[in-house]
């Protein structure tokens, strides 16, 4: 593999049996957004793995309880991040302040 190339990789994915939700980070000029894919790896006529974006009936609710793990992770990688940029604007002096105790006349 060529060194400048660089392998896209999903941060996370989550499995139930044949089913799977991959979560994915992409970067933007406003900063990094999650995608999710999801995907039902089979067999195919020659023993080969392959995937797709089609399910059964009795495989929806499965699917479902995975998209809904995944979009509670990508609330805490947000909920994360929101975190990380609030500390990084807070200067000491703002800080400091909110620490003290208010004074009632």
């Amino acid at each position: 593999m060529d060194s400048t190339t660089v392998s896209n990789k999903p941060i996370e994915t989550l499995r139930d049996s044949r089913l799977k939700a991959s979560i994915w980070e992409n970067e933007s000029e406003k900063g990094p957004y999650y995608t999710v894919t999801l995907a039902k790896i089979y067999e195919d006529k020659d023993g080969h793995l392959q995937e797709t974006q089609s399910f059964s009936s009795s495989e929806l609710l499965r699917v479902a309880e995975l998209a809904r793990e995944a979009h509670g992770i990508v609330r805490d990688l947000k909920r994360e991040r929101s975190l990380e940029r609030t500390a990084e604007t807070e200067t000491p002096e703002r800080t400091s302040r909110a620490s003290r105790p208010k004074r009632f006349r």
